[in-house]
């Protein structure tokens, strides 16, 4: 889930502004009242008003529409491999468009380090809410990066220190597919130089069963979706260019869409994929 730096236009916008929560799934309540103590009675009013001021710097549909209160890597099939993967004593996890830092937070809930993981956006606002979101801003070890993929190593020390170090997973979810598929190529070759090999990229984002560009948030402008087997293709010419090979997985159902909302439409779907550098 990545940030956007766009102004907010609340006339524009209030299609993705959902209705006040009246309860919040299972999950995140757990992680709430597990991890950041809040008490049971107050976690929907919680969630409420990290929403009302993320959205006020940030006026994006993933905030807007409560996606952030979904902890997304937790649905993935291979969650307990990672978790498992991210204990070794010099695993590395990224997630780029960390948004809140809500899954590497479930990462540390159950058994990761802190201090192997780092979460990155390109705003910084909604990192540092993600300490009063989860409470834990004297006690979580992570680091987080401002950072901006497409212009990777040019941006100095804070970008090619993570080239160096290097990450066994990466999770990339709700990014690619805010762009066209050209940048979303410029962007997976910064990626790339990211995970080492062996490592996988995995994540969630809106794909299509006929994919092709459709309109964007932003006025005016396209963004490109995805099917499995585009996805695909666009890593072999990552790969090509970058001189690595990728096997790319994935799959595409309903969870989540609703083809009436003003960012989906009936070829809308949802797509898990996972992306291993081989």
């Amino acid at each position: 889930m990545a940030a956007t730096n766009e102004t907010s236009f609340p006339e524009r916008n209030r299609g993705w502004y959902q209705q006040e929560l009246t309860e919040v799934n299972e999950p995140i309540r757990k992680l709430l009242e597990s991890y950041s103590k809040v008490p049971s009675s107050e976690v929907v009013e919680h969630v409420n008003k990290i929403r009302e001021r993320g959205f006020v710097a940030n006026p994006y549909p993933c905030i807007g529409l409560y996606r952030f209160a979904n902890l997304t890597l937790l649905t993935h099939p291979l969650y307990d491999t990672i978790v498992e993967r991210l204990k070794r004593p010099d695993a590395a996890y990224l997630d780029i468009g960390c948004c809140f830092g809500q899954d590497l937070r479930q990462l540390v809930q159950d058994g990761v380090p802190s201090r192997h993981v780092v979460g990155l956006d390109i705003e910084r606002s909604l990192m540092e809410l993600g300490y009063d979101f989860f409470l834990d801003r004297e006690t979580l070890q992570s680091r987080f990066v401002v950072a901006d993929v497409f212009k990777g190593a040019a941006q100095g020390e804070v970008w090619t220190s993570l080239e160096e170090r290097g990450h066994d997973v990466i999770h990339c979810s709700a990014f690619f597919h805010l762009f066209m598929l050209d940048e979303q190529i410029t962007a997976g070759k910064q990626v790339a130089k990211l995970l080492n090999k062996g490592g996988v990229i995995v994540g969630r984002q809106i794909g299509s069963v006929q994919p092709g560009n459709v309109a964007a948030i932003k006025e005016k402008s396209f963004s490109y979706r995805h099917s499995v087997e585009s996805l695909d293709a666009m890593w072999k010419e990552i790969g090509e260019a970058t001189q690595t090979r990728w096997k790319v997985e994935g799959t595409m159902d309903m969870v989540g869409i609703n083809p009436d909302s003003p960012v989906e439409d009936e070829n809308s779907r949802r797509l898990l994929f996972t992306i291993t550098r081989v």
